[in-house]
């Protein structure tokens, strides 16, 4: 609304006029005299983030909100960290693979906000920061969680890929069915309503594609399995079931309708409209079996689904009040337990009692009907609950990767807060879940801001905002909510009334967020952080205990049903709330078993299985990173509820608090600009704008200058609007005011001049009037007489007409008839097609023949001598009316002619395309197999290095079995030295220890005998390479010697390294010779014998350790040796190689000494034939230097173009010469080969690959120049029809040729457009190429690309240098010109197509300013087409739907005739990108007005005729069909020369 007028102090009414033009008194609140919020500026409306609204208010925030979703049907908005999103209730086109590839690699702020673009900041922050991720998707029942939590994986499918064959992408989709199917269910708000919460995580490789996939589930619905309120249903499962009663296999299981079951048809509601559950049975059975479910293990799932809907049809009867019976042979429980494989009598009795333990005995108890009934559910709930989670398990075991896990992004699907008319246990678990989240929520956004104001260095200020702390502690803590709970459930006569009436006494008038009902004493109420809930207690204690008998559990785990007893065969694992099942999944609504007799400590046990501890477990383990809210429907209450319930207000709460505008320098100043003077402008920015801001805002406390941006309090930017606007306005009322002087002066000096002018002619005439009157009567006389010429003049003339228009019809009829004889010459050639024609003008013939005959008749007759020339003017009309009718006929077929042309060369491009697209597929699966070969061979490599370590081990166990024979050798030894008994032996000089030192010492010698072979070698090395190394020694041969040199170092240091141990061995072995003479003294001490068996015993034990010490180092010196040996014996190999490889590409100019080559002296004496000879053993080395080792850059610059092209042909032509078949069949084949390996290894090399494509088009041409065949021989030469193949027909490798040239070409628009992509969006959308046209919109937290150009940012001017780039690299490398055009067509296809999606995809991009600037943009590549004359290219029309989007920004958009205008204007875009431009168009400025929704309406009702593409961006992905025109060349063969730098000496011309 508008003020109408001032507000002053103490007014109790506000004068408004509303947006529709009524009038309205706003009356304001007595008591708090609050005046209405303000609005946000019309630049701010539509915002796509609600942090960037200057005012943050919840009319604000629902007001933008309705302008996106209603006006411009925009169901994304952020909100900081927060993704809203507003259910539709219908299919957008806005989730293909045009959106996802359009999203992939952009930032999160750069495109418009939409679920995929948190899927890719999850993806890129997993991929850069190298943290695991996770998103969690919130929101009521019926919001679209579970859609958009599969949208989320279906982004990760698409962009990343699988890393293995077994489509691990599609098993993570195909989950979903099976979730659904058994997690699922039809409520009041939402037919397929998901009841449990879900975590997975999507696993992912190094590669960052995916590999596996885990998923984990919470707070399972388990009391839906056997009640469901008024119009809703079960588990969908179900239902499946009894829709596909009728199928054979599903006869056993004896169903029926939904009717006819007690736990399906308590809703009243057995029907979804439009839903199909048998259908839905054959996609869920089809997910199971992708999954690897096999067939037995369904059926096994359905039987025991299949026994709890007839488990929940068992009747009780009661027999008194405190016990009941089932019915003989009672039909439901008979068939519960032959489904389940258990014995009737035994859980017939089960059900009726129960078994009570004391300390003393253990005694049965009959229980009462209603405790029967409750026992039964329990147990149907406890079988579904296993059944669950024994499917969740087997879906996790098809996830499961084989290769390790690198990283994962989670996704959490969890209902969010939830109130209803009845809130009971599971509402409870719900909203404390909420709760937790919510506090992670806040404090996650509280330190987002801190981060950021600290990054800028703005004073922080600590911001108060809502802290649920005590609400959690109501819950949780001691003596909480789920404290008294727990404890009453342990009381032998706990209830819930006893419950209730324990809270009360605890928590009422203590705790403020806890409040009792005035009406109720079986119920409390919450103060949650979204809204009040009341809560009634029943049902909380039973169902919080989740307790079944465990007698009935017994009977079925004694089932002879395989799969049922398997569910229950780890019951006490499962039962312990810290246990986790093998797929790491961690249990959340687990069942307990009531045990029959309590043991010690059974009081903490049971505390812990209560589901309400369960869920206060798993919360603290709840992941949180980012978040996205998705709104029920736009009605403003709900709307406002789930805002504040998903923490969004909390989030603009926080913000505004803060400085929730933030603008960078350069931004700010551009935008208020306007508000500056000349001398105002600095060259320092930052200072200017800390200027212009002391003066327009004198609160300082109102912004604050950081590092990088300005930051504002709430208000500011919309109070710095107004001036803005207001200053405008004065500025164009005041250009206005002086055109207008401007008009009124001119037109006042042309009325003045006028006047003037009459002045001065009034004497005149009244002295001139008698000469006036005989001046009339002349001019009558005049005026009679030219009358009287003009009738004559003008019979005479028609008379001359009349005569000159019969010769000309003489002259018409002749020439017609000799055009005609000429066509009929023409037309007796198209004989078929005449005859065609022919039947199409039945009788047209017969007509021509009477008229000729007419004609004859007429010329044959006598006539008299005065209508001869009549005769001779009829027949030559008649004449001409034949050949008329001839022409109308043959103008009719040529017409047909064209369009049928047409219409064939239409065929012809899309089978092309479509051959191309095979070839494409070809390629992509031929490099396939080369990784896959590999691969192979890699597995065959590490194969032979188990190999090598099988030998190794072998060669271990020899030496071991060596080791044996010493010990037994020392121990004869021993046996000789008790025998000597001589105490001399063991002294320092003896002989045993002479002969140790003697092996230390060879062992010694023989290490610096390879230390110095080693050195030798090496020194050898160096002097070799500096021996080769001349100033032309290329970088990679230096390269590869610096590794050489870097592995000798290594080896170097790693010997130096083993020298210095065996020196530290040295010294421990006089360290151990000291000791040991030490101890020879102290034994000489001792007693003869004594000192005799203690030195021998000693010596002997030092001698083993010594020898088997000696023998290990002895053996790894060995092999170090073997091995430097074998490496040095390969590197001095490789560097002659490459020695001599160098030395032969030494030109002649650098040797001195060396004669000059033949091969470069053309000799005059010698007729060359145009055919180069080489040897069939030189074909590996002429591949190697003239495809593989090829520099293009070098060839490009100094030789002919296409140069290695005619050096092939010339080899091909003599091996046809020699008729050596075989020679041609493998240089063919090795030059493909070996140009397809180049560009498999520099395939992203853009002069690599357009070289090889010029010279496999000019190899193809050659190969079709010289074949032999007329018609590519029209413009050769004799000479060279002369050099034409004699022996083969190449025409197969011609096609072969010709598809590598193909698959070449598409390898080349991928290189461009790799090498563009980064350039397009900035340079043609966000660069303002017209500076301070364009107006810059305040950014909000999600931080956009910047449209002021930085260091590094693409501009257009980087565009178009990219191309001159490329136009000059292909013009260098000889590319035929029509070949140029269509790779510039096609460059200039992908830029328009980026541009275009870029813009439907950003709603800052659409305004009027921008147009204009993407206009020029276009007009610059117009020029460049121009100069390189490739106007008729066909580059320029493909821009066209771009230039029509630009156009529709500029143009009125009001008017019923501007409607009309826009439809015949853009017919080159498809109605839904019109439609969607109209939409996101946003005026910049004041000035400009938004596109009415009726405006809209009236271009969709005027184009909802066209036919077009439903699709809404084009494909950026698509490649035009290339074809090669035969281009032959008119250099002679004869005349080329091999220059010496090629390395080709070994081939000599013929």
């Amino acid at each position: 609304a508008e003020l109408l007028k001032d507000y002053k102090q103490g007014d109790k009414v506000i004068q408004l006029r509303l947006e529709e033009g009524k009038e309205l008194e706003y009356c304001l609140d007595p008591k708090t005299k609050e005046l209405p919020p303000l609005r946000n500026p019309d630049i701010l409306v539509g915002e796509n983030d609600l942090t960037a609204l200057s005012y943050l208010h919840e009319p604000a925030v629902l007001h933008n909100l309705r302008v996106r979703f209603i006006d411009s049907k925009l169901i994304y908005t952020y909100c900081g960290i927060v993704l809203v999103a507003i259910n539709p209730y219908e299919q957008l086109p806005i989730y293909g693979e045009d959106i996802i590839n359009a999203y992939s690699g952009q930032n999160m702020g750069d495109m418009d906000p939409h679920i995929f673009a948190v899927a890719e900041e999850a993806y890129k922050q997993m991929a850069r920061d190298e943290r695991n991720q996770s998103i969690i998707v919130s929101g009521e029942s019926g919001a679209g969680k579970t859609v958009s939590a599969k949208y989320a994986m279906r982004y990760f499918a698409t962009v990343s890929g699988s890393a293995s064959e077994a489509n691990v992408e599609e098993k993570v989709l195909a989950s979903n069915p099976i979730m659904e199917s058994i997690g699922n269910a039809k409520t009041t708000r939402n037919d397929n309503s998901s009841r449990f919460g879900k975590y997975i995580e999507i696993g992912f490789d190094k590669r960052y594609r995916i590999i596996g996939a885990n998923m984990r589930t919470y707070l399972l619905e388990k009391s839906r399995v056997v009640f469901q309120a008024e119009e809703e249903r079960n588990y969908h499962i179900f239902y499946q079931l009894c829709a596909s009663a009728a199928l054979p296999e599903f006869k056993t299981l004896r169903l029926g309708n939904a009717n006819y079951f007690h736990y399906t048809k308590q809703g009243g509601s057995p029907v979804i409209d439009g839903i199909d559950d048998a259908k839905e049975m054959v996609h869920t059975r089809q997910a199971c079996s992708l999954l690897g479910i096999n067939d037995s293990h369904q059926m096994g799932i359905f039987r025991i689904l299949a026994g709890i809907l007839h488990l929940g049809n068992v009747g009780f009867t009661s027999r008194d009040a405190d016990s009941c019976t089932i019915p003989h042979k009672h039909e439901p429980l008979t068939i519960f337990c032959d489904l389940m494989g258990v014995e009737y009598q035994e859980m017939s009795h089960w059900l009726c009692h129960r078994k009570l333990a004391t300390a003393s005995e253990t005694y049965i108890k009959p229980i009462s009907k209603l405790q029967a009934i409750n026992a039964r559910d329990a147990l149907a709930k406890h079988i579904y609950a296993k059944l669950f989670n024994w499917i969740v398990d087997h879906v996790n075991k098809a996830l499961h990767s084989t290769v390790k896990q690198h990283s994962f992004i989670g996704v959490l699907d969890i209902y969010g807060f939830e109130t209803f008319e009845i809130n009971s246990f599971e509402q409870f678990c719900i909203n404390y879940a909420n709760e937790k989240l919510q506090q992670q929520f806040n404090m996650h956004v509280f330190k987002l801001e801190q981060e950021e104001y600290m990054k800028e260095q703005i004073p922080w200020t600590l911001i108060d905002f809502y802290d649920n702390q005590p609400c959690i502690n109501l819950i949780e803590a001691k003596l909480g909510i789920l404290d008294l709970l727990d404890e009453e459930c342990k009381m032998p006569k706990g209830s819930d009334d006893s419950w209730a009436q324990k809270l009360y006494n605890t928590h009422l008038k203590k705790c403020a967020l806890f409040e009792k009902p005035r009406m109720s004493n079986k119920a409390f109420i919450i103060q949650h952080f979204a809204d009040k809930v009341e809560y009634q207690c029943e049902g909380f204690l039973e169902k919080n205990k989740d307790t079944v008998y465990e007698e009935q559990i017994k009977v079925l785990k004694s089932s002879k049903f395989k799969m049922l007893s398997e569910l229950f065969q780890d019951e006490e694992k499962a039962l312990s709330p810290t246990s986790a099942t093998p797929s790491g999944r961690t249990l959340l609504s687990r069942t307990a078993v009531k045990p029959a007799k309590a043991k010690p400590g059974q009081a903490s046990k049971e505390h812990k299985k209560t589901v309400g501890h369960q869920v206060k477990l798993h919360l603290e383990s709840l992941p949180f990173d980012r978040c996205f809210v998705f709104l029920y429907r736009f009605d403003e209450k709900r709307a406002v509820q789930q805002l504040r319930a998903c923490g969004v207000l909390e989030t603009i709460r926080i913000s505004a608090a803060g400085f929730p505008s933030r603008w960078t320098y350069q931004e700010f100043f551009s935008r208020y600009r306007v508000l500056m003077k000349q001398k105002d402008v600095l060259s320092d920015r930052k200072q200017t704008c800390k200027n212009l801001l002391e003066k327009l805002i004198l609160d300082k406390d109102k912004y604050q200058f950081g590092k990088t941006k300005i930051f504002f309090r709430a208000g500011q930017v919309a109070y710095l609007e107004k001036i803005r606007a207001d200053k405008l306005r004065v500025a164009c009322i005041r250009i206005q005011k002086t055109i207008r002087g401007w008009l009124m002066r001119k037109k006042y000096l042309l009325a003045h001049l006028g006047t003037l002018a009459l002045t001065s002619v009034h004497l005149p005439l009244t002295r001139s009037f008698s000469c006036e009157s005989t001046f009339c009567l002349l001019m009558l006389r005049e005026h009679k007489a030219i009358i009287i010429q003009k009738h004559v003049r003008g019979w005479l003339a028609r008379v001359r007409y009349r005569r000159s228009l019969k010769a000309i019809v003489y002259l018409q009829c002749c020439y017609r008839r000799m055009m005609a004889k000429r066509e009929l010459k023409k037309l007796k050639i198209e004989a078929r097609s005449v005859e065609r024609y022919k039947k199409l003008n039945i009788g047209m013939e017969n007509k021509i023949m009477q008229l000729q005959r007419k004609v004859d008749e007429q010329v044959n007759a006598p006539r008299v001598n005065g209508q001869k020339s009549l005769i001779i003017l009829g027949s030559q009309d008649a004449s001409c009316s034949y050949f008329g009718i001839i022409y109308l006929v043959t103008e009719t077929m040529e017409k047909k002619l064209v369009e049928e042309t047409k219409q064939l060369e239409l065929d012809l491009n899309d089978e092309r395309l479509r051959y191309q697209n095979l070839l494409n597929e070809f390629s992509r699966l031929e490099e396939r197999y080369e990784d896959l070969k590999d691969e192979v061979n890699l597995m065959v490599v590490s194969g032979l290095k188990d190999s090598k370590i099988m030998c190794c081990l072998w060669t271990r166990q020899e030496l071991e079995s060596e080791n044996k024979k010493l010990k037994n050798e020392l121990n004869e030894l021993q046996k000789a030295l008790l025998e000597k008994s001589s105490p001399v032996v063991t002294a320092p000089g003896a002989p045993a220890y002479r002969v140790l030192l003697d092996q230390l010492t060879s062992v010694s010698e023989e290490l610096d005998v390879r230390k110095e072979e080693v050195l030798i070698l090496r020194s050898q090395l160096v002097s070799q390479k500096e021996a080769i190394q001349p100033k032309c020694l290329a970088q990679i041969l230096l390269g590869f010697c610096r590794l050489l040199e870097s592995q000798l170092q290594s080896q170097k240091k790693s010997h130096d390294n083993e020298l210095e141990a065996l020196r530290g061995e040295i010294q421990s072995l006089k360290e151990e010779n000291n000791r040991q003479q030490q101890l020879l003294a102290q034994n000489l001490q001792l007693p003869p014998e004594a000192r005799i068996e203690a030195s021998l015993q000693h010596e002997i034990t030092r001698l083993t350790n010594e020898n088997l010490d000696l023998m290990e180092q002895l053996e790894k010196q060995d092999k170090t040796v073997r091995k430097l040996k074998k490496q040095l014996k390969v590197f001095a190999k490789k560097i002659g190689e490459l020695e001599v490889g160098q030395m032969e590409n030494i030109s002649p100019g650098q040797i001195i000494d060396e004669p000059i080559r033949p091969v470069n002296i053309p000799r005059k004496e010698k007729d060359f034939q145009g055919m180069l000879e080489y040897k069939k053993d030189d074909e590996p080395k002429l591949v190697k230097n003239l495809i593989l080792d090829l520099k293009p850059r070098g060839v490009a610059v100094n030789l002919i173009p296409g140069l290695p092209a005619y050096i092939l042909f010339m080899c091909v032509r003599h091996a046809d010469y020699l008729n050596d078949d075989q020679k041609v069949r493998s240089l063919l084949t090795s030059t493909i080969n070996g140009i397809k390996k180049v560009l498999k290894k520099r395939g992203d090399d853009f002069e690599t690959v357009s070289f090889w494509l010029s010279n496999t088009c000019r190899f193809l041409h050659c190969l079709k120049q010289y074949s032999g065949e007329e018609g590519f021989m029209k413009h050769n030469t004799p000479r060279q029809n002369e050099h034409c193949l004699t022996n083969f027909d190449l025409a197969e490798y011609r096609q072969v040729l010709s598809d590598l040239a193909i698959q070449i070409y598409q390898q080349l628009v991928r290189v461009l457009e790799n090498i563009l992509q980064p350039m397009i969006v900035s340079g043609m959308l966000e660069h303002e190429t017209i500076q301070g046209v364009s107006g810059v919109k305040p950014p909000g937290l999600r931080k956009r690309t910047s449209s002021i150009a930085d260091e590094g940012t693409y501009t257009l001017d980087s565009i178009i240098r990219q191309l001159n780039t490329f136009h000059s690299v292909m013009c260098q490398h000889g590319m035929d010109p029509e070949l140029i055009k269509q790779v510039v067509k096609q460059t200039f296809y992908i830029t328009g197509a980026v541009t275009l999606n870029n813009l439907l995809l950003r709603k800052d991009m659409c305004s009027w300013s921008k147009g204009m600037q993407i206009r020029y943009n276009v007009s610059q590549l117009e020029e460049w087409l121009r100069d390189k004359n490739l106007m008729n290219s066909g580059a320029k029309e493909t821009l066209e739907p771009l230039i029509q989007a630009a156009q529709l920004l500029q143009v009125k958009k009001k008017t019923d005739e501007d409607a009309e205008a826009i439809c015949s204007m853009c017919n080159a875009l498809t109605t839904a990108q019109i439609v969607k431009v109209l939409n996101l168009y946003t005026p910049v400025n004041e000035f400009e007005e938004r596109v009415s929704i009726s405006f809209i309406r009236t271009i969709q009702m005027r184009l909802r005729d066209r036919k077009d593409s439903p699709q809404l961006l084009m494909d950026a992905k698509h490649i035009f069909p290339v074809t090669f025109p035969f281009n032959p060349s008119s250099l002679a063969l004869e005349t080329i020369q091999i220059p010496a730098s090629l390395g080709l000496a070994f081939i000599s011309r013929v």
